[in-house]
């Protein structure tokens, strides 16, 4: 009720009569007047000086006008995400990622997604980094995750990025465990793991990072980094991926991520991709908001 007469004052601020705003509003003139002079009540001012012309706000009324927009425009916005939300209990999402968030980031959010919306289905993919901005311009993805790359997106643009560099995941025992950041000597010590195929355009920034991936003669080499995971986790050695994948372990203290000290690495971002001209399905626009939240959470931490 409190919404219907704030959009009556306003009605009668844009008409400036109370006659115009009641056929507008299609209500009885008595009851708008009523209206009117209730608010009037309420603030103990008045919120419109009666002239022969018409009525006219006083500086009390300017003041309530300002609100009365910026409050029924604020309800309106949440009543198009009520609208949103009782469309999006249904339907199909498909995610395009990066592999290694399809481990542990990705799961425990759409784990999270479907205590709100159980009967939503979803794809999820994997794809190497460079492929993935592709699969949302031509929609064959709604929305993806990749590394930022240093160039802009004219079909595709981020929706938020957090910084996501590429570290050394080890066991919590592992000798280099004791140190806060790792050289590329440091870590050519050891064993290492790695994934087959080039790096992301994003790590071109660390031409360093590079040349050393360029030298190792990896121990294990797999597509699988469930497979390079537990070969970690069984101390056969160490591989390089970001936070990103192994959030629950590190949490756990199963699994320890350390960082390198050269700082091109460093800089590397990972962001959600969304069509720039295509709108997102209500399922997939609620999700995204969601795995929005999820990234600012995880930068924070």
């Amino acid at each position: 009720m409190h919404a219907v007469a704030l959009a009556y004052f306003r009605e009668v601020a844009r008409s400036g009569s109370v006659r115009r705003a009641a056929g507008v509003l299609n209500v009885a003139a008595s009851a708008l007047n009523r209206q009117i002079l209730k608010l009037e009540d309420e603030f103990g001012t008045p919120l419109f000086d009666r002239l022969p012309g018409g009525m006219r706000l006083t500086v009390a009324g300017q003041l309530l006008l300002r609100h009365v927009n910026d409050t029924l425009h604020e309800y309106d916005r949440v009543r198009s995400e009520i609208d949103d939300l009782k469309e999006a209990r249904s339907g199909h999402v498909s995610i395009a990622a990066l592999d290694s968030l399809l481990v542990d980031f990705l799961p425990r959010a759409l784990d999270r997604f479907r205590i709100d919306f159980p009967a939503v289905a979803y794809t999820v993919t994997a794809h190497q980094p460079a492929d993935i901005p592709r699969l949302v311009a031509e929609g064959d993805a709604d929305f993806a995750f990749t590394f930022v790359q240093p160039q802009g997106l004219s079909a595709a643009r981020f929706l938020v990025e957090v910084p996501a560099p590429i570290g050394v995941i080890m066991r919590p025992d592992h000798p280099l465990a004791t140190r806060l950041a790792l050289t590329f000597d440091d870590v050519a010590r050891y064993p290492i793991f790695t994934q087959p195929g080039p790096l992301p355009r994003a790590a071109d920034a660390d031409p360093e990072f590079a040349a050393f991936r360029a030298s190792i003669r990896p121990r294990v080499e797999s597509n699988s980094i469930q497979m390079l995971k537990l070969c970690v986790m069984l101390n056969m050695g160490i591989a390089f991926f970001t936070r990103l994948g192994f959030l629950h372990d590190i949490e756990t203290g199963e699994l320890t991520w350390r960082p390198f000290t050269s700082p091109g690495i460093n800089r590397l971002r990972i962001g959600l991709l969304v069509p720039s001209s295509r709108s997102l399905s209500p399922p997939a626009q609620q999700l995204s908001r969601r795995l929005v939240d999820d990234l600012h959470r995880f930068a924070s931490v």
